[in-house]
């Protein structure tokens, strides 16, 4: 994995949108390849053209993202709510069978000529249809939390804290965070991803200030500020780690990709397009360039990614110069005779 640079300030991930937005290998309608062209060996030497071989290798896609760490208070509140609404049920629910037991119980000895008066099982009745209606109020009272449980902290970490009690556990005690992701928009959350959080000042237990996250799932609801998908992702508590607090992100794929790296050197750009010229052999020692449409949607530390690509030979130096017409070859000085005698 590539090793993290010095996080940047938190607008800076906005950049990266335009970037993402577009499609790999892709070339806007609008805009037309420059022609192949030719060039002898003389003229490559004469432009200083560099031409280097590159490999396909794997590499993972990694992008910067922005973090904000959350307070679990209302998520411990509606926690609580949803734990008195089920207590609540299971009392309805265990008064409702004793009524109905009892109601029955007078309804037959009514029926068999006991000694039981008519009011009697009325009464009983009555208090059988009070607690089925209690019962309805506490299932009510119970989808409603559960419901106000789901919007306040999304479909994912409500169903994932119902389930997992060591969660609910970590987070009621402290020692996990709720964490809301919020991705640069245009891209979306790999399918195995790899999230990291950068804790300014970190050491000790952080290393590198870098803390690794778990995704949850996608969050409640969108950013006011950043208009890209929104996750909640869990993180162990940290030193200086607090409720509001912003930090900057990293997520990388979690699978590999094969593909070119082309370096920042090789890239031109002609009417507004990203361009790299690759080089094939040609008569007579000569080369041939041809233009190709590049996406930097996947930038690196070197360069830009090109998933998909064959190994070739790419202009790394001089590329620019293939747009232009290409340089005259200079002409040998004649060779100064030396056989001519005097004039005396």
């Amino acid at each position: 994995m590539p090793t993290p640079l010095n996080p940047p300030s938190l607008p800076r991930f906005f950049t990266l949108a335009v970037a993402a937005a577009l499609t790999l290998g892709t070339t806007p309608a609008h805009a037309a390849l420059p022609q192949a062209v030719q060039w002898s060996q003389a003229q490559i030497v004469s432009a200083d053209l560099q031409i280097q071989h590159l490999a396909p290798g794997a590499y993972r896609r990694t992008f910067q993202a922005s973090a904000t760490v959350q307070s679990p208070a209302a998520l411990l509140r509606d926690l609580s709510a949803l734990d008195m609404a089920r207590a609540q049920l299971a009392a309805a629910r265990s008064s409702l069978r004793l009524a109905q037991l009892q109601a029955q119980r007078a309804q037959g000895l009514f029926q068999a000529g006991q000694n039981i008066a008519l009011a009697e099982v009325q009464q009983a009745q009555t208090a059988a249809q009070t607690a089925q209606a209690q019962g309805a109020v506490a299932q009510a009272t119970l989808q409603a939390a559960q419901a106000e449980l789901t919007a306040s902290l999304g479909p994912a970490l409500a169903a994932r804290l119902q389930t997992t009690p060591a969660l609910r556990s970590a987070i009621a005690s402290g020692r996990e965070l709720i964490v809301d992701l919020t991705l640069p928009p245009g891209t979306n959350l790999p399918a195995v991803a790899q999230v990291r959080l950068y804790v300014p000042g970190g050491s000790g237990e952080l290393r590198d200030g870098w803390l690794p996250a778990t995704v949850i799932g996608p969050a409640a609801a969108a950013s006011a500020h950043v208009q890209g998908l929104r996750f909640v992702v869990t993180s162990p508590a940290a030193s200086g780690l607090m409720p509001g607090l912003q930090l900057l992100a990293q997520v990388q794929s979690g699978q590999a990709q094969q593909g070119v790296l082309l370096p920042a050197g090789a890239v031109v750009w002609s009417d507004g397009q990203a361009l790299v010229f690759t080089s094939t052999p040609a008569a007579n020692n000569a080369r041939r360039f041809t233009a190709h449409a590049l996406s930097t949607a996947w930038p690196l530390k070197a360069g830009y990614m090109q998933p998909g690509w064959a190994a070739l030979d790419v202009v790394t130096h001089g590329a620019a110069l293939l747009l232009t017409p290409p340089p005259k070859t200079q002409a040998k000085p004649a060779a100064h005779d030396t056989t001519a005698g005097d004039d005396d």
